[in-house]
């Protein structure tokens, strides 16, 4: 994997950050992009640039994705990858979302990885010899979670355009898959579970045969998808749900 650079959209934490980890233990290199950029420089303080570069990114400041790209391909030449791991969760009920929270969930969760997709998978801006690109749904798209109606949505929306965009990618020798994630124990879903009560709590954990996912659960199988091992698998979406999907009721 020497010379080979993955984006990592949304390094700072959680999944994004157990992927970058994984990725540098196995010989990748990696652009590592996050709005906090400090804790991705104190996770791998003794990595050299030749094989970390990190770039400050805000995903929710969708204008400024095609400065950053530019810079990206300066620095590496051309990614062989990327996985999009950034993301906005607000609980809330329907009737209180408004347009402008609509917006901002989508611009991180969606539009975001539309966009870094479609500069990434211009001629010069990825490996000679193709790339994979990795997208993180959720199965709020598919199960009725109460105040998750834009999370869902906006999920959903990355969901639906992964077939006719890996059919169009194919060409140019660019894989692209999503994979449906169950609870998994991130920053971003502890905030969550730690608002329920014990009941609350030991409903959710029921509710996965195998138990609750960590981020490393869900790091083995991007690395795979980024990988050459994979090289006959695009326009998918994979579902990683502990076999929350499949349990009794």
């Amino acid at each position: 994997m020497a010379g080979r650079w993955i984006l990592a959209a949304g390094a700072s934490r959680g999944i994004g950050l157990a992927t970058t980890r994984l990725l540098l233990r196995e010989g990748w290199s990696v652009v590592a992009s996050a709005r906090n950029t400090r804790a991705i420089e104190e996770e791998f303080p003794d990595v050299g640039e030749d094989r970390l570069k990190i770039v400050p990114l805000d995903f929710a400041q969708t204008g400024e994705l095609q400065d950053c790209a530019s810079k990206i391909v300066d620095l590496t030449g051309g990614v062989s990858g990327m996985f999009y791991a950034a993301g906005m969760q607000k609980t809330m009920p329907l009737t209180q979302s408004k347009t402008q929270l609509a917006e901002e969930i989508f611009r991180v969760n969606t539009f975001a990885a539309f966009e870094l997709i479609r500069l990434f998978s211009k001629k010069g801006a990825y490996d000679a010899n193709g790339a994979s690109f990795v997208l993180l749904s959720s199965m709020a798209a598919h199960e009725g979670a109460l105040g998750k109606a834009l999370y869902g949505a906006s999920k959903g929306a990355l969901e639906g355009f992964i077939p006719a965009a890996a059919a169009e990618l194919a060409g140019r020798k660019i894989r692209l898959n999503a994979l449906a994630l169950g609870v998994v124990r991130t920053d971003m879903s502890m905030e969550f579970i730690d608002k329920m009560d014990e009941g609350q709590r030991r409903t959710l954990e029921e509710g996965y045969p195998l138990g609750l996912g960590d981020p490393d659960d869900v790091a083995l199988f991007i690395v795979y998808l980024l990988s050459e091992r994979a090289r006959w698998i695009t326009g998918q979406t994979f579902v990683l749900d502990g076999g929350h999907s499949v349990r009794k009721s």
